[in-house]
């Protein structure tokens, strides 16, 4: 049975130094034997599919076209997902959402995930209720299976066998334009690995859920940021002295991301991974 408690928790600007980060193996092609590795299938823009042993989650993986800048899964993808069809990766246990954008988010797939399974759960803001419980489905049993997060700076914790998740609010980028949006950055443990997923923010806005969820004293091994993060030489202290994780994973890239840039952030970062390629597949091992 899933659980619901609230926890509260208390460089340099040189090329990035992998003896301060350690790093993952990291794959496109999986060994013989994948016992031990984390999975992860790429489904547009900050989508995300992960994987340890027969535990799934996917985040911000269930999205529609929005516009040209983002790239999106088509709906046999999407299809496949959902009904654990999708080549390697098993029925997902938990799909979160980071905020309502429709770049990250689709009330009518994550509808579509919850009437799938009575065993199928989304976490995501308070302001997707409505896109995804309304009285036009069945009310009681999805709105039960649905976690919203309290946008409270407080860290929030779901728990599952073999999975758990530290939800907090962290503000959206642009918070001028933004400041109605709610953004939760997610911590997710899946087999022992730790992957943080920020969803669309910058680094002051990062600075003070990070600190919440005790980022420093755990062993990140994945950081999956917005690419506009890591398009500076600064952004190199940021990411050691924050999260210093052992991969980084770059996300929202967007179709016409010059090979210039490309290659600036490959060398920026040691030990980073592009998601530019939908369907693309990446193994992990400690």
């Amino acid at each position: 049975m899933y659980s619901i408690c609230l926890i509260a928790c208390q460089t340099n600007t040189s090329k990035q130094d992998s003896s301060t980060t350690g790093y993952l193996k990291h794959q496109t092609v999986p060994d013989s034997d994948t016992e031990n590795t984390l999975k992860l299938v790429y489904t547009g823009n900050m989508g995300v599919c992960l994987e340890y042993d027969d535990k799934t989650v996917i985040i911000d993986g269930l999205h529609e076209y929005y516009d040209k800048p983002y790239v999106y899964p088509p709906e046999t993808m999407v299809n496949q997902l959902i009904k654990g069809e999708f080549k390697d990766f098993s029925k997902i246990e938990f799909c979160l959402f980071t905020h309502l954008h429709g770049d990250h988010f689709s009330g009518k797939y994550a509808k579509q995930y919850l009437e799938s399974s009575d065993e199928a759960y989304v976490i995501g803001s308070s302001q997707l209720m409505k896109d995804v419980v309304t009285l036009h489905t069945k009310l009681d049993s999805m709105s039960s299976r649905f976690f919203p997060v309290p946008y409270n700076k407080k860290a929030h914790s779901f728990n599952a066998t073999g999975i758990k998740i530290e939800a907090i609010q962290c503000d959206h980028t642009n918070p001028k334009r933004h400041n109605k949006t709610e953004n939760i950055a997610y911590l997710v443990n899946l087999g022992g690995y730790n992957i943080l997923h920020v969803g669309d923010t910058d680094w002051s806005l990062t600075r003070e859920p990070v600190k919440t969820l005790d980022i420093k004293n755990k062993t990140l091994d994945i950081a999956i940021l917005p690419y506009w993060l890591l398009l500076d030489d600064s952004d190199i202290s940021q990411v050691n002295d924050l999260l210093a994780p052992k991969h980084i994973i770059a996300t929202h890239i967007p179709p016409d991301f010059s090979k210039r840039d490309q290659k600036e952030l490959r060398e920026r970062f040691s030990n980073i991974t592009l998601l530019m390629q939908l369907g693309e597949v990446h193994y992990f091992e400690k």
